[in-house]
């Protein structure tokens, strides 16, 4: 799912998960913030549990204020994160500002019944809510450690107002929460970026492991499973089959390294004539394929005619200017979604036809008219 990043530079500042962060991973550390409806409901239900007990004990009017607060509050924030969800599910724009600043008023709201509580002295209420503003403050810390920033003014806002209620409350004893407070912020917070670097850390290596699963080691192109995954078989797709003349011989005669400059130098003239837009594919041995969207037959044969010219210029090899030419098969189709099955084969019989006739960068469309066009 796609979440929009935050509108405003106040919330931007907030989920900004890191300077040593990549920006790639941004959109992903910030669809962290949202969490689950599951997780949200568990958390809703203990707070609104926790404020309507303690006012129906004490049965005064700033704690009956709080539990309608705490109701409305966690109300909003649900169906924010709801809708949130949903539209970032179907790809559309999300209130993540909105949802942001409802998650501070949620630690307010918290905070101020822990400051109501401690200064009536009633030691029940203090204990209840105590304990509960402790686990919501564990909880803020782990849902949204991806956002040290924002981890650190939740817990502000649902610890600070104890320590002022620890101040001007008649019991001394309660002095104490000026020191455990304190340190258990500062405890949270240094947790909350030590995860943050794990998470980071960790979304790289699967990054990293992801590329090198889609991708072919030797030249950087995509490899058979890229190809698949990023193949969108719409109409207008065309399909380039690729197969390197003369590779094996001048393989044999220089040697598998200079093969393997080869085949590098040819991966990058295929990037360059094909366009950023297109996927450029080694499927295997001296094998390419370049699927290249919205091209009709004739834009086709134009951009094989290219690929074609690209790998016939010379490369040099050990102080020789050595030519090895292309045959490329094509397959175009103009209605339809097709597998990618389907278009190689097509393509694969048009290299076929081509390599009968002897090679040569020939070029054959054998999705229209099936005929052979010689470069």
């Amino acid at each position: 799912m796609g979440f929009s990043a935050p509108r405003l530079a106040t919330t931007r500042w907030l989920a900004f998960p890191g300077s040593d962060t990549p920006a790639e991973l941004h959109p992903a550390l910030l669809g962290t913030l949202f969490g689950t409806l599951t997780v949200f409901f568990a958390a809703l239900v203990n707070s609104v549990i926790v404020t309507g007990v303690v006012a129906w004990h004490e049965g005064s009017a700033p704690f009956i204020g709080w539990f309608v607060a705490e109701v409305a509050i966690c109300t909003v924030r649900l169906v924010v994160l709801a809708v949130s969800l949903h539209r970032a599910e179907r790809g559309r724009s999300t209130p993540t500002d909105l949802y942001i600043w409802i998650s501070v008023l949620w630690a307010l709201s918290i905070g101020y019944g822990g400051f109501i509580t401690i200064t009536t002295g009633d030691w029940v209420s203090t204990v209840i809510v105590c304990l509960s503003s402790a686990a919501m403050a564990g909880g803020a810390c782990l849902r949204n450690y991806a956002a040290p920033r924002f981890v650190v003014l939740l817990l502000t806002c649902n610890l600070g107002p104890c320590c002022l209620a620890a101040i001007l409350s008649d019991q001394p004893a309660l002095l104490v929460v000026l020191v455990q407070t304190p340190l258990f912020m500062v405890g949270m917070t240094a947790g909350a970026f030590r995860l943050n670097r794990a998470l980071v850390a960790t979304m790289q290596a699967e990054r990293a492991m992801v590329r090198l699963a889609l991708r072919d080691p030797l030249t950087g192109l995509l490899n058979r499973t890229g190809l698949e995954q990023g193949f969108a078989g719409r109409a207008g797709d065309a399909l380039f089959y690729i197969d390197l003349d003369g590779f094996k011989r001048i393989n044999d005669r220089y040697g598998h390294a200079a093969g393997d400059g080869l085949l590098q130098t040819a991966a990058d003239r295929l990037r360059q004539v094909a366009g950023p837009d297109a996927l450029v594919t080694r499927i295997g041995g001296d094998e390419f394929v370049v699927v290249a969207a919205d091209h009709d037959n004739h834009s086709a044969i134009a951009l094989g005619n290219d690929i074609a010219a690209s790998l016939r210029e010379p490369h040099a090899i050990d102080g020789d200017l050595v030519i090895c030419g292309a045959s490329v098969g094509i397959a175009v189709h103009d209605g339809g979604v097709r597998p990618l099955a389907d278009l190689m084969a097509r393509a694969d019989r048009s290299l076929y036809r081509v390599k009968a006739m002897g090679g040569g960068a020939r070029l054959a469309d054998v999705e229209r008219q099936g005929e052979l066009l010689p470069f």
